[in-house]
């Protein structure tokens, strides 16, 4: 009698101890499908920035032992720099500095230009895009062409382009403009170089700036249009007025995307000029790279470069976010 009561109350309470452990189970649900991002966040991101922020205060070539905890790291694998490697390519080593500040240069001319042209061109094609009664889908199908081609394979055909003996300068030939033709190659001449790699870069930014540009442009209403046709306005005071101010938060985006993308970008250059001719197109990026995997081998300049130029980008950002917050509020 005594152990039959006994089973009678263990069997609700094993009844209950697997429900509740099932119920939990269903309220972290959510964790339990969020924890693979999560875990690959902590391993690939936040430890590699930890790793690279502890590295640009040290001296390594990439042998030998180095640990993230500085008091492993020992000479002469590595020697603690402390600031040394922010000295060296800011202002204490002149061809080191040199070399920087005129890739930073670049990538501010790319940045301004870049931006500015993307926006110029993107904007009258996806307003064109959007009047358009037929054939829309055809239209975006090749505007986006760009961006569903193998980066490597538009760099090398744009590079042919550029050949001495390339498209550019045989067209230019056939029409009579032989004397505006690059003799010695559009990416090997020094005044037309970063010239040449803006115009690829602006015409492969153009795709994404006119996809949102078309979205912006589907969400103002037609009313509005109507209204300011009855009172008379152009064209030009219809894109002045409703077009251009309705579609300032795109364009924010666009523009905060592209500078970002062009401050810390490097492959175009890589694949298509390597910083040549003589350093005419070298860019940060470039430089970061040949310091961490060239045969410089200096991993904690790198990483000291590489956290000057986030500080970089993180101000151009914040800048822009506030003439824009600022125009978008007036």
């Amino acid at each position: 009698m005594a152990q039959a009561s006994t089973q009678a109350a263990y069997r609700p309470m094993s009844g209950r101890k697997r429900k509740s452990f099932r119920q939990h189970l269903q309220d972290n649900a959510g964790i339990l499908f969020v924890l693979p991002a999560v875990i690959t966040f902590l391993v690939f991101g936040l430890y590699t920035v930890i790793y690279s922020v502890i590295l640009s205060f040290f001296r390594w070539n990439g042998f030998g032992k180095f640990s993230i905890l500085p008091f492993a790291c020992a000479p002469p694998a590595c020697q603690f720099a402390g600031l040394d490697n922010f000295a060296y390519f800011l202002y204490q080593e002149p061809t080191m500095s040199g070399f920087f500040w005129q890739a930073l240069q670049h990538n501010l001319i790319m940045a301004v230009f870049v931006t500015a042209g993307t926006v110029l061109v993107a904007l009258p094609i996806a307003i064109a895009l959007n009047r358009a009664a037929k054939g829309q889908t055809i239209y975006r199908v090749l505007i986006m062409l760009p961006m569903v081609t193998a980066g490597i394979a538009v760099f090398y055909v744009w590079s042919f382009i550029y050949e001495p003996d390339g498209l550019l300068n045989s067209v230019l030939e056939s029409v009579g403009l032989g004397f505006a033709a690059a003799k010695q190659g559009w990416l090997g001449q020094p005044d037309r170089a970063l010239t040449s790699l803006m115009i690829v870069m602006i015409w492969s930014s153009v795709p994404m700036a006119v996809i949102l540009y078309l979205a912006g442009l589907q969400t103002i209403e037609k009313d509005l249009y109507e209204a300011a046709v009855i009172d008379g306005a152009s064209a030009w005071q219809q894109l002045w007025n409703i077009t251009w101010p309705l579609l300032l938060p795109v364009t924010v985006v666009i523009v905060i995307t592209s500078i970002n993308g062009v401050l810390q970008g490097y492959e175009m250059v890589y694949l298509m000029t390597y910083g040549g001719p003589a350093g005419h197109t070298e860019v940060v990026g470039l430089q970061i790279f040949k310091y961490g995997f060239g045969d410089q081998r200096q991993l904690g300049m790198a990483s000291a470069m590489s956290w000057a130029l986030f500080v970089l980008v993180f101000i151009v950002a914040l800048v822009n976010l506030r003439i824009f917050r600022s125009r978008t509020e007036v």
